[in-house]
């Protein structure tokens, strides 16, 4: 923020970041410039970046920026005019890293966001669409994120959100990862595979593929259109628009475009997932279409085959995506994502009271309609079939109504060879269990890693570490029984050589019997991974 004639300048510094129980990565779009000289000043976050393999980008822009500042004692000019200077003498690539994209970026309040993506509210985007128009979802994502349900308990820097910056023209495919990827070489990765590097990473949102996915000439309910009146000469400062009657300029009308299939985005999605981070959730919103003209837009009839077609399958890990209806809509916004408050609002209970506790019936922050509106039968049949997250809003009060999943959560084969109850069932698809069990293996997998190199397999200090963290799961509630020695029992074995194997059997505070926890690591690999495997008790 400038002040004056800009010989006062106040730039935000993100806060010092309270150790948060799980990170939120967000991908998408920023349009307009890139104020990469002021993400270089924050050594915590230039630290953070690196730590992901991302040295050399972030050396190239030090590089860049001891540039500028020589030109800017040179010529006497600002340090973000020099910048800009620096940016048109690079060559196209070296521009592209200047534009920061792809590179996960962490931010820990909305006014960092701003200082480095200025231009991402106000400017318009490639695609556009009747419903959404042409903005970027990003912004108000990030907006929503950084939202409290209770203002004044969360401070900047209890939430910390990733950001990775997508190139508009790569479209919906620079949102999918490659399930196919080479992870020893993260400079070749892209957006959604660099998020995957995140250790501490629980959910992954995509606001502005959901924005791609809103097809361009997709209407509201019409408005009654009124006959065009006959030409006349009028003064020039005299308006004739109502907003009623038919535009014929084509530059008003968009160019159409097919959204991709439901089925061909949750393939890699689910994939990848799968195969490098089964802890990790994918916040996505159902896409839209008219039924017939007139009619307000409902859930896409191909979405819901594609989830159907996926829950058949045992190993398509559709619990890992969280679907989310309706969107949201205020005086500010024409159309955007429920993912940004949904998002905060996981992180912000998972803070305060436990990964283990739902987010459902808690007031979401903020003044909100629903688009379109969900009738209370609609809002039933979601949650059923095909297993939908539905915002609910009474009194002026926004709420999620269930964390549904499509499919039961972990272990299908597990899960699905015994005959279970409605009630049971349910159980099995709560997002809170994913979320639990998600934290659980990223703390295990933590723990692990530093018995490495620094512990034997007949090492009983193994073995006390579990023991004392699952008591004070216990303790904190997310196990049920009176003692802690009902809520859970370890069991350690080995082969005397290189291969230790922790059993461990909890007993939830959800209506799942017990989870069996099989926790392993060959010492005489060449491998440093433990190994994690879940099943139902």
């Amino acid at each position: 923020m400038a002040l004056a004639d800009s010989r006062l300048e106040m730039r935000v510094r993100p806060a010092s970041v309270i150790e948060a129980e799980l990170d939120v990565a967000m991908l998408g779009h920023c349009p307009g410039n890139a104020r990469w000289d002021l993400l270089l000043e924050n050594a915590q976050t230039v630290r953070e970046i690196a730590r992901l393999g991302f040295g050399e980008q972030i050396e190239a822009l030090m590089q860049c920026f001891e540039m500028a500042k020589k030109l800017a004692q040179q010529q006497f000019i600002p340090i973000d005019q020099a910048a800009l200077e620096v940016y048109k003498q690079l060559s196209a690539d070296k521009q592209a890293q200047l534009e920061l994209y792809n590179l996960p970026i962490p931010l820990v309040s909305l006014a960092h966001f701003q200082v480095l993506f200025p231009q991402a509210e106000r400017q318009a985007t490639a695609y556009r669409s009747q419903l959404a128009g042409n903005t970027a979802w990003l912004p108000a994502a990030i907006a929503d994120f950084f939202q409290s349900s209770q203002p004044g308990t969360f401070a900047d820097g209890a939430k910390k959100l990733w950001l990775l910056r997508i190139p508009e023209a790569d479209a919906q495919q620079g949102f999918l990862p490659d399930p196919q990827a080479d992870y020893s070489q993260p400079q070749g990765l892209k957006g959604f595979d660099r998020a995957m590097l995140i250790p501490n990473l629980g959910a992954i949102a995509m606001p502005d593929l959901e924005r791609l996915q809103i097809p361009p000439n997709l209407l509201d309910v019409r408005r009654m259109r009124l006959v065009n009146p006959d030409p006349v000469f009028l003064p020039c400062t005299q308006s004739t628009a109502d907003d009623h009657r038919e535009r014929r300029r084509s530059e008003e009308i968009p160019h159409p475009g097919n959204p991709w299939t439901l089925q061909s985005l949750l393939t890699p999605i689910l994939t990848s997932l799968k195969k490098r981070r089964p802890d990790l959730q994918c916040l996505f919103s159902l896409p839209l279409e008219q039924v017939s003209e007139g009619s307000l837009p409902t859930v896409a009839n191909e979405a819901k085959q594609a989830i159907a077609q996926a829950r058949t399958s045992e190993n398509a890990g559709l619990h890992a995506i969280q679907f989310l209806f309706p969107y949201l809509s205020n005086k500010d916004r024409a159309l955007s994502s429920p993912v940004g408050l949904i998002a905060g609002a996981m992180v912000e209970t998972s803070q305060r009271l436990g990964p283990w506790r739902s987010i459902a019936g808690r007031p979401l922050p903020g003044m909100w309609q629903l688009y379109p509106p969900v009738p209370s039968q609609q809002v039933l049949a979601l949650r059923e079939q095909p297993g939908v997250g539905v915002l609910l809003s009474y009194k002026g009060r926004l709420e999620l109504d269930d964390e549904r999943r499509a499919a039961p959560v972990v272990g299908v084969n597990g899960f699905l060879n015994r005959k279970l109850s409605t009630a049971q069932l349910e159980g099995y698809q709560s997002g809170e269990v994913a979320r639990f069990l998600g934290w659980l293996q990223r703390q295990l997998i933590r723990l692990g890693e530093s018995w490495l190199f620094n512990s034997d397999v007949r090492d009983p200090l193994g073995k006390a570490q579990l023991t004392q963290f699952f008591t004070r799961l216990h303790k904190a509630g997310a196990l049920r029984g009176a003692l802690a020695e009902q809520a859970f029992s370890i069991t350690a074995t080995h082969d005397n050589e290189s291969t230790v194997i922790y059993e461990i059997e909890l007993a939830p505070v959800f209506p799942i019997d017990r989870i069996i926890l099989n926790f392993s690591h060959n010492l005489g690999s060449n491998s440093s991974q433990w190994q994690l495997d879940i099943k139902n008790g």
